[in-house]
């Protein structure tokens, strides 16, 4: 039965890629670009390589897109806490969400599980968009992407049944990424901290 579920082609983004594409090269290329284009801004934020100055257009075009995933995120997870919970295994419950979406196309369940299928298609989307922007120069908002990844790469190394070890891999690339990236923010907080004592003695004398 839950390969019957898994092979329809209404829910083939579970079966082949969050892209709803039956490329799979097409998957892994565009997964890969991802992952080089945030290992590449994790480099250039810890080497403070922030030298280069940003276009007003790509400034806006961060916040821009950094609004939009904050606001895809939030309700991709008030969807899994209502349909899902944290306690439940999340390819059981997406099995039967999508057995029930295709029995009952009409029901409730079936337009918040099709609206599911849509945040998560537009956040991997977003994820990628801000990728290829400079974001190393944000390191709290690509701190903030890497999360959002590894939260995402181990739940498609459960959900997808073509590549999990791919996905699984990647989360661990991501996880050591974000811990470069946490050393990074920890070293600004100390420098800060260092600096205002210094600012406040000068000020006492």
């Amino acid at each position: 039965m839950k390969n019957s579920i898994l092979n329809h082609d209404k829910f083939k983004f579970y079966n082949e890629s969050p892209y709803q594409t039956a490329d799979k090269i097409t998957l892994l290329s565009r997964q890969l670009r991802t992952y080089l284009n945030n290992r590449e801004s994790t480099i250039l934020a810890v080497c403070k390589d922030n030298n280069k100055s940003l276009e007003i257009a790509n400034i806006h075009s961060i916040q821009k897109w950094e609004t939009e995933l904050s606001q895809v995120f939030l309700d991709y997870r008030r969807f899994l806490k209502k349909f899902i919970g944290s306690k439940e295994d999340i390819k059981i419950r997406v099995l039967i969400l999508a057995k029930k979406a295709y029995s009952q196309p009409n029901s409730i369940e079936a337009r918040e599980f099709n609206q599911f299928l849509k945040l998560r298609i537009r956040l991997w989307d977003l994820l990628h968009i801000l990728s290829e922007l400079e974001i190393h120069t944000r390191p709290q908002l690509l701190k903030r992407v890497l999360i959002i990844l590894i939260e995402f790469c181990k739940e498609e190394s459960k959900i997808n049944v073509n590549i999990p070890d791919f996905f699984k891999q990647l989360k661990l690339n991501y996880q050591q990424l974000e811990r470069e990236c946490e050393q990074l923010l920890i070293k600004e907080s100390n420098e800060k901290q260092i600096t205002t004592i210094k600012k406040r003695g000068l000020v006492r004398e």
